[in-house]
């Protein structure tokens, strides 16, 4: 489990979903894991693709506080990851909404560590034999790969086959994110940012 003094605190990680899971995830005041969201709600369109999320409850964590990969809910280092560029070219048979109804749900990972949340990261794709995950707070500035985090194109190359693979590093959170761990909602078009403002504000008059 990481420290409370972690190096990379200010680093932005990201979680994104279909804007019509927003409402769900306001009133549960928190996102779930996979393992533990209500579908009926916080999750009624699945913007991924559903055979990976299967694999995912199959992969195992090595580390504590251990379970699989779907009990934990996963964030992105980069801000365009190549699942959300399959989500928007059509890659997906069971989404076909395309890329503007997505919204980023952001945090850091300071965030995550002052709420004493348990955490975990990866160097690269989750699915991945060779992937590796760590627990060291420590290791975060040289285990994942910040310059291609940043780069605006991340294919495989003849020279590195395996930039794919490392672009999809994930920040793992075991279980839950409550909202107050959230600092903003990004979106990709001025109609999403009303429809997130109106939602939010909806979902503010709707508290407790």
């Amino acid at each position: 489990m990481a420290g409370s003094a972690a190096r990379g605190a200010d680093h932005l990680i990201v979680h994104f979903t279909h804007v019509r899971n927003l409402p769900g995830i306001l009133a549960a005041g928190c996102l779930h894991a996979d393992n533990q969201v209500d579908r009926r709600s916080a999750l009624t369109v699945e913007a991924a693709d559903l055979e990976i999320k299967s694999s995912r409850r199959m992969i195992r964590v090595g580390l504590a506080p251990f379970g699989c990969v779907a009990d934990y809910v996963p964030f992105y280092f980069a801000p365009r990851s190549p699942m959300l560029y399959k989500l928007a070219m059509g890659g997906v048979p069971t989404y076909t909404e395309g890329q503007d109804p997505l919204i980023y749900l952001v945090s850091t990972v300071g965030a995550i560590t002052v709420a004493g949340l348990r955490w975990l990261f990866s160097d690269g794709n989750c699915a991945a034999t060779v992937t590796q995950m760590f627990d060291d707070p420590g290791l975060l500035d040289s285990v994942v790969d910040w310059p291609l985090m940043a780069a605006r194109m991340w294919s495989n190359t003849a020279d590195d086959p395996d930039r794919m693979r490392r672009r999809m590093a994930e920040f793992l959170v075991h279980e839950r994110v409550p909202l107050n761990c959230i600092a903003g909602i990004a979106v990709r078009t001025q109609g999403m940012k009303n429809q997130v403002e109106g939602l939010l504000r909806a979902g503010t008059k709707g508290s407790p």
